[in-house]
């Protein structure tokens, strides 16, 4: 299986994705993630801080394959997109709080932000 790209995940949100199966990861629409398309499967691993540049020998790692790329100006803007394509996202309020404790409304409205909708990918994908 070709890993596109490796990319920390805090525990929490590693969790959800594993006990989900799926899940939507939040980022600001910077050039690190240009690369990445449709289909391509990328790997998520434990970052125990936030703030972790590499994994650690603990840290688990989940293989994904990327099922959706949603691009917007904004989070809020990019909720709508994301809720009309039938996607859940619970309190949308409670969501953007979130994002906002790792990305600044500044950073945000100046870079864009995208979300990748992603199933855990089978062996044989």
């Amino acid at each position: 299986m070709n890993i596109k790209k490796s990319i920390q995940l805090t525990t929490s949100p590693l969790e959800e994705l594993i006990q989900n199966g799926e899940s939507l990861d939040f980022r600001l629409d910077e050039e690190a993630w240009q690369e990445l398309e449709m289909g391509d499967n990328i790997e998520f691993w434990e970052d125990f801080t936030g703030w972790q540049k590499e994994p650690t020998d603990s840290s688990r790692r989940v293989v994904v394959r990327i099922k959706h790329i949603y691009k917007a100006p904004s989070f809020r803007e990019l909720f709508d997109i994301i809720e009309q394509d039938a996607a859940r996202l619970g309190d949308k309020d409670e969501l953007l709080s979130g994002l906002r404790s790792w990305w600044s409304e500044e950073k945000e409205t100046n870079k864009g932000v995208l979300a990748f909708h992603v199933v855990i990918a089978d062996d044989g994908n």
